[in-house]
């Protein structure tokens, strides 16, 4: 699967959900856990010292992500691999015996919604960074994406939520989050 993001800054949480409602369906609360591990590799990787992944908690279920990320300016194109755990803590375990890193954890609370066209958009207050607003698109990995026609599309959003093109954040979570090594 490949998913195409956006984040933009929000100032005002009220105008952007009023906004939102207007055009996109309302999903339901979203409240997400994350932590982000790395596993040393046996081989060297010009990547990185590990290979990195995320355990995502969310009520009622635990989703590992491992990502191939690239950015095209202030879009993240992500060649995504997940599956379910039934047992976090168990799966937590199964990582100390593999000599698995904690790296950081990241908590995200807001809403969800659809978008008839395909685009799913959160607004969600992230701890320790403030309010954002998360546009993307999931679709079939097809090296023939129009990257810009979707860019396009995921800006329109921000756009008609009342944010300007300028409040979008190019840098990931993990770099305003400070951690090192990203």
């Amino acid at each position: 699967m490949l998913e195409i993001e956006l984040k933009a800054r929000v100032r005002d949480h009220g105008s952007v959900e009023s906004r939102l409602s207007t055009f996109m369906t309302y999903g339901g609360p979203i409240d997400k856990r994350d932590e982000y591990w790395s596993i040393p590799l046996a081989v060297p990787s010009p990547s990185g010292p590990g290979f990195r992944f995320r355990l995502r908690c969310e009520p009622g279920s635990d989703t590992v992500t491992f990502k191939e990320k690239t950015y095209t300016s202030t879009v993240e194109i992500n060649k995504e691999t997940e599956f379910g755990v039934a047992d976090a803590a168990a799966f937590r375990a199964f990582l100390a015996k593999m000599s698995a890193k904690l790296l950081y954890r990241k908590s995200k609370k807001g809403g969800l919604w659809r978008g008839s066209d395909g685009i799913i958009a959160e607004l969600v207050r992230v701890e320790g960074l403030g309010e954002y607003l998360e546009v993307e698109i999931l679709c079939e990995e097809n090296p023939s994406a129009d990257v810009d026609r979707v860019k396009k599309r995921l800006i329109a959003v921000i756009e008609r939520c009342g944010l300007p093109a300028s409040d979008i954040e190019p840098r990931p979570y993990s770099q305003l989050l400070g951690v090192p090594g990203y």
